[in-house]
């Protein structure tokens, strides 16, 4: 019986609120906020690198989101600005100076739903997301249209989906406030 007890006593023991510090609300939240994501695991991703994220409610979580999209696309804007420098790949120089372009527009419309959820303009918000997304996905009509159909590094490719995946995840959470 005294090995049960000893068992019983460290379970206990280990089990106790003194050895787990107890989730914040974000921490309860990101879940929650990124199951609708089309991919749960990259909307997770994005929050938990934020050290904002812990204490995090809706509208932070959807902020901090936002912030994601504003790198993915400064990212973006400039490695297009450096392919379209590149003398290789000078047949899609226009697709890739229009796409840069949209990816500042993408950001400027970012900002703005930034500024829309902190004031609590959520309609606002959505639509500057909705028009961040516009401007994003017109890179892709970029690539298909320009001449010879422009080479698309997978490293372009990839931040253009995730920015996708992205914004329809702080799309909805903002939908839900």
């Amino acid at each position: 019986m005294t090995a049960l007890t000893l068992l019983l006593f460290l379970f206990l023991t280990l089990s106790s609120p003194l050895f787990f510090e107890p989730a914040d609300a974000g921490d309860r939240l990101i879940p929650s906020a990124c199951q609708n994501a089309p991919v749960p695991e990259i909307c997770k991703q994005c929050v938990e690198s934020n050290n904002r994220s812990s204490k995090a409610d809706s509208v932070g979580i959807a902020n901090i989101i936002i912030d994601c999209l504003i790198s993915h696309s400064s990212y973006l804007a400039s490695n297009l600005s450096i392919l379209a420098s590149n003398p290789e790949y000078s047949t899609a120089k226009p697709a890739y100076e229009n796409c840069s372009l949209h990816c500042s527009d993408a950001k400027k419309a970012l900002n703005s739903a930034a500024a829309g959820l902190n004031n609590g303009e959520y309609d606002f918000a959505q639509l500057s997301l909705r028009e961040s997304a516009i401007d994003q996905s017109e890179c892709w009509y970029e690539f298909m249209s320009s001449k010879n159909m422009a080479y698309v590094p997978e490293n372009v490719e990839f931040e253009l989906k995730v920015f996708d995946i992205l914004s329809e995840a702080a799309y909805i959470i903002i939908w839900k406030l």
